[in-house]
């Protein structure tokens, strides 16, 4: 394997100040983590009035201009959120004001109860998997091409200017997030990278990589060229009783909006940190070189330290 890297995933959606974004990414590349990625998010649920959400985008760019080595991207941008365009040229742009360090996580978009909020049609899945084929296909021309033209089936554009041009050649690396059969026929053809989470088991990433191969060889494309990515949820403590511990704290929060929204998506992995050493080596053996890290909302910077202390040596 070339590289074996970890990231971190933050979620606005959850109530971050962008202060507290800021102070996370700092000690993130301070301990040597490779990106941060955000969600791309409105809002947690209708009911959450009070609890802030940061827009992915704008985050990013701030970001961009408080950090200095980390990669940075949404896992993943909805591309119904923004005309397809304007998202291209907005990659392109952060591309530049970060010094080439975009990763470009990009999705068909799921959330309906943000759709209906801001009066975005919902179409049916199918649908917004064709729109976001149309949507890479005017990024990719946007970003290589001095004018631009493309006749989509949902998108179009005529004769686009983008410049200035992302810093990274060809274009910054494309990462499409998702598992369906569909999302996964798009990403042969377009991705860099592809990210399976947050509640994927081994056996299934496995039986995810082989369809996804079997779709990069009918398209001719080198499936080892692509690199495979794991979106992990974890509740980690150094040893069982103080993972006990955690959990019996966490059972006295299940009533806040945050757990309530967690409920159907619980940690895919939980244990101690020589059980989630032992989980990530399952995910390489399947060819994963890269790991998104989600902690607990107020846990990041200790799950960071703990997991770099604990973890990363046994790996």
């Amino acid at each position: 394997m070339a590289r074996l890297d970890f990231g971190l995933q933050i979620e606005p959606q959850y109530g971050f100040s962008y202060e507290g974004i800021r102070v996370i990414a700092e000690e993130a590349e301070r301990l040597g983590f490779e990106s941060l990625w955000v969600s791309d998010h409105f809002f947690l649920t209708p009911e959450s009035v009070e609890t802030p959400c940061l827009e992915c985008w704008t985050t990013l760019a701030a970001l961009s201009r408080d950090t200095k080595k980390l990669r940075l991207g949404a896992m993943v941008a909805s591309q119904s959120y923004r005309n397809a365009a304007l998202a291209a040229k907005m990659a392109a742009s952060v591309d530049n004001v970060s010094g080439g360090r975009l990763n470009f996580g990009v999705g068909a978009g799921w959330k309906e109860a943000e759709y209906l909020a801001y009066g975005y049609p919902f179409p049916p899945p199918d649908t917004r998997i064709r729109q976001l084929n149309d949507a890479l296909e005017i990024a990719k021309r946007m970003w290589t091409e001095q004018r631009a033209t493309y006749e989509g089936r949902y998108y179009s554009i005529h004769d686009v200017i983008c410049a200035p041009k992302p810093i990274q050649k060809p274009h910054p690396p494309i990462w499409i997030g998702g598992t369906g059969s569909f999302t996964l026929k798009i990403a042969a053809r377009h991705a860099d990278a592809v990210n399976f989470a947050w509640t994927i088991t081994v056996p299934q990433f496995k039986a995810k990589l082989e369809e996804f191969k079997g779709y990069c060889e009918a398209r001719s494309r080198e499936y080892t060229s692509i690199r495979k990515s794991a979106g992990l949820m974890i509740t980690m403590a150094e040893d069982k009783d103080a993972l006990a511990t955690k959990l019996r704290e966490r059972e006295t929060r299940a009533n806040t909006p945050y757990m309530k929204y967690l409920a159907n998506q619980p940690a895919n992995l939980v244990g101690t940190t020589d059980q989630v050493a032992a989980r990530i080596r399952e995910y390489t053996a399947l060819g994963v070189d890269h790991f998104i890290l989600r902690f607990h909302f107020g846990e990041e910077i200790e799950g960071m330290k703990l997991f770099k202390e604990k973890v990363k040596p046994q790996l």
